[in-house]
């Protein structure tokens, strides 16, 4: 067999195996949106990309006057804020994100009375972290349209806290975290 000829069969093998895996890829995507649901997968957290900057409550480390630039930026991490995205793969927030997701997820159900009603929406809630780990904010700033729905976030993340207290990394005094809840029902 000449070199050619070995160069196409290698070829072809790549090709068939790339054009099953689409396959099965494909196939599996089709299975898991499309086929039968047991009903605990009626809902899912997604998150909401929201802007974070100055306005948001972060400090820059400006000399003051009186003080010097090392007093400012003391003050600075004894009093910062963040803004996060409860899914933000920002890898300083990771692990911590994902154990207050896990938190809130635990607590966090369809209200029977809004499956029943066939309500779907979805709505977006910010609340805060203090540096103990403890709630100090929750509202919910986007309304899915339906007081029970939304009421249900508010009430999956208040029933979640106490969370773990922020890393001393963070070097925040409190942590901004904003939630999109997604109702959906089953076809």
């Amino acid at each position: 067999m000449n070199n050619m000829t070995a160069k196409q069969i290698f070829m072809t093998t790549i090709a068939i195996s790339l054009a099953a895996h689409i396959a099965v890829v494909v196939l599996v995507g089709f299975l898991v949106n499309n086929g039968p649901t047991d009903g605990e997968d009626a809902f899912s957290v997604t998150l909401w990309n929201r802007p974070t900057g100055a306005d948001e409550g972060q400090n820059n480390q400006k000399e003051t006057e009186g003080g010097s630039a090392q007093k400012a930026h003391t003050s600075a991490k004894k009093d910062a804020v963040d803004t996060v995205n409860l899914d933000s793969t920002d890898t300083k927030y990771f692990s911590y994100l994902l154990q207050v997701k896990e938190s809130i997820d635990d607590e966090w159900s369809y209200p029977d009375d809004a499956f029943t009603r066939g309500e779907v929406g979805s709505n977006v809630v910010e609340f805060s972290i203090a540096q103990e780990g403890t709630l100090a904010a929750c509202r919910a700033v986007v309304s899915s349209g339906h007081e029970s729905l939304d009421a249900e976030s508010v009430r999956a993340v208040r029933a979640a806290a106490p969370f773990a207290p922020l890393s001393m990394e963070f070097e925040l005094a409190r942590l901004n975290i904003v939630a999109k809840f997604r109702y959906t029902l089953a076809e």
